[in-house]
């Protein structure tokens, strides 16, 4: 879960980041899939309908039983990959659309999420998964807690490294 889901979110938004620069891939451009991709700009305006996708897909996989089911079935694990992956296609260019108060209120619930979980994880007091011990449990929990500092940390970077170098706006302007 701490590996495994973000590698195969990451994997979906280079893809989509390589593909969107690529010039000599025309092929690829002409393919149904990704022209289902980009028919996805037209319901996700302001980056909303990506975004919470994003939100509900990983909640979803952050379920104990969910993570047991996939490991039981198979079909469960490659609608798992599928679907983490083809939401990495569409994430990047949803956090381009969105402006930067709607991208914080979803990193904030999105950590908030994260830090609950894996307190819960920790501070449980029997196995919430049949199929982990309990210290990979309260390792996975320590992990979602870390994820759910390091994110906001990595976003405030990234923005005010932009705000420096004057390619965005500060939030608060004096007048």
């Amino acid at each position: 879960m701490l590996v495994q889901i973000p590698a195969i979110l990451s994997a979906g938004c280079l893809t989509a980041l390589a593909v969107a620069n690529c010039t000599n891939c025309t092929a690829l451009h002409r393919n149904p899939a990704w022209a289902l991709v980009k028919r996805w700009r037209a319901y996700d305006e302001h980056g909303l309908t990506g975004m919470l996708a994003t939100t509900l897909l990983i909640a979803y996989w952050m379920i104990p039983k969910t993570l047991e089911h996939a490991l039981v079935s198979p079909t469960e694990e490659f609608l798992k990959f599928v679907l983490i992956f083809i939401n990495g296609l569409i994430l990047p260019a949803s956090l381009s659309r969105a402006n930067k108060v709607i991208q914080l209120f979803f990193l904030g619930n999105f950590a908030g999420m994260m830090a609950i979980v894996g307190m819960l994880y920790q501070e449980a007091p029997q196995r919430l998964c049949n199929y982990y011990l309990l210290d990979d449990q309260a390792f996975t929990g320590t992990g979602l807690v870390t994820w759910s500092i390091i994110l906001p940390l990595l976003w405030c970077w990234r923005y005010f490294v932009a705000v420096r170098d004057g390619d965005a706006a500060p939030f608060f302007t004096q007048d």
